[in-house]
């Protein structure tokens, strides 16, 4: 039985477990007040967050302010337009003091009160049961609201009591005023030898829904959060009132510096300074210079190319979280996930097999010929992706620069490009020197190009050349990768990387690059196809990958990016199979390495499509085009598989959703209505909404030490609260499986002895989960589409390990992230 973060709260319990919810129901009169306030949208975000993020901090209690959209079929028939909804009773005199500081701030500071005199007096506190609709086979229904606020009593509860942990004093948890619970105490940061760097703990939690679970779901997360002392290249801030009873503050914030002065600052949102100042509460100043180490102000590092901490709090620390979950809060119930014993997946081969790479891997990519270009500048980088070549294919080659190619067999060959300029970070005109480069001869050879890349993480770059190099490559239909060398001079704090470290980057890079190629090697057809599983792929397929992505440009921008690939599987011949993807440049489905070149040749994403109502339609009705093009010509009538996130899509899809699951239009309708066979798998992959896994509760291959978490098996867990047809495939990363990986599994960073302090500087993954849920079967059945899901995520096109996402959403996903100008803005996850 696989146990993760995710559990059931019973109706029984729904009101015992969040209480009750105070509504002010808000007039015409506030409606048309409320409208003539000046709002528009600053760099901090909708001037309306700042009100309700203003008043929570102010009150220290939840408060959301929503307009029509937001509410359910019942409000809107009392004729409540708006309402402002808080927690457990009526709030003090500090709500109107509040509305009238954030409208005198919106207003320039002029004293004029025309929202807050109409505020009602508030409804009676209702129980939260009564936001709930419970639906009988089906996900409950609520207002979106119910779903962002419902956690809050939830995790007050579980600040109560400190988290327990292995051999050490608790951990005494902090709510903020964002909902989560953070180890505040000084003594429980996590600090390097020279306490220059830390780290925090904190635990997030969101109230969700899962497919054909008739209760409303709670799932947790627990994250190690990196401080940035001085706020440099941070985006939010937490700030310790003076009352240790209130709320911690979490806080946008800004770090500026004067380019005249050099004086760097950290300010905050003014609206909220001003409501809560206005409340009587302590001042909120941030000083012009922070200190060097986080006291009652911590900014929250959102990104770095470096940090001398590693990420992660480990498997570990999550099982004493569960541990402290279900001792809080005995009324829920843990999802329960019992080995579904009719999914088998094949032998893995890690290695391939005598005589390494199989001529036969060229064809899946189209082409009769494949030349890997390896463009070096030193002789360490020639030499490793030579080694890691020979060990891929079998053959030793010795290509020089300037020579023909070195044959490795029939169809793929190696050429060696010694262009040192070419790859200099600072070259200004690297088009002149592409003519270095082999180039295809002819539409069946494909150039595919291995780039050696000068990267450290503690060396700041003031141009990188990897943007450039792929984009111009891309313009030439050469696919590329790189492979990264360290500076010959490194900071004296800087570490240089291990031999092993070395050679799995190279290794990495030479599977990702011929995976970008379309080169697939046969242990692939033996994981899905071998007819001694059950359920193998026993006839020609396509298995389809949609991925969509907001690109986030700037304030106001959101192009949509749309990737997709297919694998047409002849699961008798190697050779038979393609891959193929969608090129956005022809219009049309083309080869893997041409589109992959031609997609990153060009601007990411279109403002054409995207998620909200007619622009969902419009993306809905393009990429059943596509579907219908590539089921025409040799592919006609073929059967398909459409994989998709169904986290990324479901506001274009309405019947991928829970809540209107199958209930709506789902991707390859087209092509079913005109009687073709398309079946659907939604993989989810986002932790939050799934729980990561802790632990599995078994009787076998358990650790001797009973606090240790017993790491997922290799199988497949389904769902049994469900009665729709679910899975959890659950695992660990290669780091975590690696020898010596798991020091996250066998301590906490607050235990770690002594002599293994250097494991502070090191990731420590928690176990890894894809949901799958079959939303349409087509010709399959539902265990045989989750057996492939997962033999597709177990064993990759190239790699040797897992990925997250089945083989071909795989794909589509990875030409996206490779993009030059992916994330361009510098967006970024904690």
């Amino acid at each position: 039985m696989l146990i993760s973060l995710a559990y059931r709260v019973p109706p029984a319990h729904l009101n015992e477990v969040f209480g009750s919810i105070t509504a002010y129901p808000l007039t015409e009169e506030f409606l048309d007040a409320w409208k003539a306030i000046p709002h528009s949208d600053t760099a901090w975000g909708p001037q309306y967050a700042s009100l309700a993020r203003g008043l929570t901090s102010a009150t220290g209690r939840p408060v959301t302010l929503f307009g029509t959209y937001d509410l359910d079929e019942t409000e809107r028939a009392n004729g409540k337009r708006m309402l402002l909804l808080t927690d457990d009773g009526e709030m003090d005199y500090r709500l109107r003091i509040a509305m009238n500081a954030w409208e005198r701030h919106v207003r320039g500071g002029a004293d004029v009160a025309t929202i807050a005199p109409l505020l009602p007096d508030p409804e009676r506190a209702r129980p939260f049961s009564e936001f709930i609709k419970r639906r009988a086979r089906e996900v409950p229904e609520a207002a979106n609201w119910v779903f962002r606020t419902g956690m809050w009593r939830i995790m007050r509860a579980l600040a109560e009591h400190p988290l327990a942990i292995d051999g050490r004093a608790p951990l005494p948890l902090r709510m903020d005023t964002s909902g989560g619970l953070v180890a505040w105490d000084d003594e429980d940061l996590i600090a390097n030898g020279k306490r220059t760097a830390f780290s925090m703990l904190r635990i997030s939690g969101r109230l969700v829904t899962r497919a054909g679970v008739e209760d409303p779901v709670l799932c947790f997360d627990a994250h190690l959060t990196r401080i940035s002392p001085k706020g440099a290249w941070a985006n939010n801030v937490w700030i310790e009132p003076v009352d240790a009873r209130r709320p911690i503050l979490h806080l946008p914030m800004k770090y500026e510096v004067d380019r005249r002065t050099g004086v760097r600052r950290v300010t905050l949102h003014p609206a909220t300074a001003t409501i809560y100042q206005a409340c009587g509460l302590d001042p909120l100043e941030i000083p012009d210079e922070l200190p060097d180490r986080p006291g009652t102000i911590r900014p929250q590092l959102w990104r770095s190319r470096f940090h001398s901490l590693g990420s992660g709090p480990g498997p570990r620390l999550l099982m004493r979280l569960h541990e402290h979950i279900t001792a809080t809060l005995p009324e829920v119930v843990p999802l329960r996930y019992p080995v579904d014993k009719s999914i088998t997946l094949a032998k893995r081969i890690l290695k391939y097999p005598k005589g390494g790479l199989p001529v036969a891997a060229v064809g899946p990519s189209g082409y009769k010929r494949v030349t890997i270009a390896c463009v070096y500048r030193t002789a360490d980088a020639r030499q490793r992706m030579l080694a890691e070549l020979a060990e891929l294919t079998g053959v030793s080659v010795t290509p020089q620069h300037g020579e023909p190619p070195s044959a490795v067999n029939e169809r793929l060959d190696v050429a060696a490009c010694h262009c040192p300029e070419l790859l200099d970070h600072n070259t200004v005109n690297r088009a002149a020197r592409l003519d270095e480069l082999p180039h295809s001869e002819g539409e069946d050879h494909l150039v595919v190009g291995w780039l050696e890349t000068e990267y450290h993480p503690e060396v700041e770059l003031d141009r990188d050349a990897k943007p450039h190099l792929r984009r111009l490559l891309g313009h030439r239909g050469i696919p590329t990768q790189f492979l990264a060398t360290e500076p010959v001079n490194l900071p004296e704090h800087a570490e240089p990387r291990t031999v092993e470290q070395r050679k799995h980057a190279a290794r990495a890079a030479l599977r990702d690059l011929l995976r970008s190629a379309g080169l697939v090697d046969g242990r692939l057809l033996r994981a899905i196809a071998d007819p001694e599983l059950p359920s193998p792929v026993d006839r020609p397929v396509l298995l389809v990958g949609v991925h969509v992505r907001a690109q986030q440009t700037e304030p106001g921008g959101r192009p949509l990016v749309v990737t997709m690939s297919a694998l047409h599987v002849d699961p008798g011949d190697l050779e038979a199979c393609r891959v193929l993807m969608y090129s956005d440049k022809g219009r049309s489905w083309c080869r893997a390495g041409e589109a992959t070149a031609g997609f990153h040749s060009g601007s990411i994403g279109t403002a054409w499509l995207g998620r909200s109502k007619e622009k969902a339609e419009r993306t809905r009705a393009e990429i059943e085009r596509r579907l219908c093009e590539l089921v025409a010509g040799d592919l006609a009538d073929m059967p398909m598989v459409v994989f998709i996130d169904g986290t990324a899509a479901r506001k274009i899809w309405p019947g991928l959703p829970n809540t209107s699951f199958r209930k709506g239009p789902l991707p390859g309708d087209v092509l079913r209505n005109r009687g073709g066979d398309v079946a659907v798998v939604r993989v989810n992959t986002a932790v939050g909404e799934i729980g990561r896994p802790v632990t599995r509760n078994e009787k076998a291959n358990m650790p001797r030490d009973r606090k240790q978490p017993a790491a997922p098996d290799r199988k497949v867990y389904q769902l049994a609260d469900s009665h729709l047809p679910s899975w959890l495939f659950a695992g660990r990363s290669t780091l975590l499986a690696s020898k010596g990986g798991d020091a996250g599994a066998r301590y906490t960073r607050w235990t770690l002895p002594d002599e293994a302090k250097s494991e502070l500087r090191k990731p420590w993954h928690s176990y890894t989960a894809k949901e799958i849920v079959v939303v349409h079967e087509g010709s399959w059945t539902a265990t045989g589409l989750a057996a492939l899901t997962a033999r597709l995520c177990d064993q990759p096109i190239g790699w040797d390990g897992r990925t997250l996402l089945p083989g071909p959403l795989h794909l589509a996903t990875r030409v996206d992230r490779d993009h030059p100008d992916y994330r361009v803005s510098g967006e970024d996850g904690d």
